[in-house]
């Protein structure tokens, strides 16, 4: 009896054990490189910031281990939850990035003056981190000098200190279907696009503008 009851206990440890390594075995996921950017937003109804973030991620327990990736705004109790599903991957230059929903003030136009922490989890909990401080001192929406942007009759028109930006024409879901470096005159052409909207980027800082999705 007592050499079963040892048998029986010997079995639970090498359980136990053998549980103890798979659930070790695995390998915390890397967040590679990010690029990030706070955006000047007009949507047609509001003007507000936005933080868009893009990243490259890799696990060497397979691209399918990742599964959630979470910003939070310093000691402000703002975080933002960002599920594998709601990521959107594209790939440039043979190298595939992630990015991410745009990143929205919880409350105001701005967003908090604070260090921003980006927390990658696998499905196992394994986590890597990376920080970023969006610089305080950048203008207010109230003070920017927003460009003025306009499509009439297939023709771009773009007022204001900007020379030139981006289009992206969207479909009825907001899926992108075609990207186009513009100016002021340039022909456009909607073919399947309902909406559209345009990207400045601001040189020599880490912002820009978002003006749209604006239905054609």
């Amino acid at each position: 009896m007592n050499s079963l009851r040892l048998s029986y206990i010997v079995n639970i440890l090498f359980t136990i054990v053998a549980l103890l390594m798979i659930s070790c075995s695995g390998t915390a996921p890397v967040i590679d490189e990010m690029e990030w950017r706070v955006l000047y937003r007009d949507d047609g109804m509001h003007r507000y910031e936005e933080l868009s973030v893009s990243l490259r991620l890799s696990d060497p327990d397979g691209s399918e281990d990742l599964a959630m990736l979470t910003a939070t705004a310093g000691n402000t109790g703002f975080v933002w939850r960002f599920p594998k599903d709601e990521w959107i991957t594209e790939a440039v230059a043979g190298v595939e990035w992630q990015g991410l929903p745009g990143i929205v003030p919880l409350d105001g136009s701005r967003l908090p003056d604070t260090l921003y922490t980006f927390r990658l989890e696998d499905l196992a909990g394994r986590s890597d981190e990376l920080t970023i401080r969006p610089d305080p001192d950048r203008s207010a929406i109230e003070d920017v000098e927003w460009p003025e942007v306009s499509i009439v009759d297939d023709v771009l028109r773009l007022k204001g200190e900007y020379d030139w930006g981006m289009l992206i024409l969207r479909d009825e879901n907001l899926s992108p279907l075609d990207i186009q470096k513009v100016s002021d005159g340039s022909g456009v052409t909607a073919g399947g696009a309902l909406w559209w909207e345009l990207w400045i980027t601001l040189e020599n800082t880490s912002g820009g503008f978002r003006l749209g999705p604006y239905p054609f």
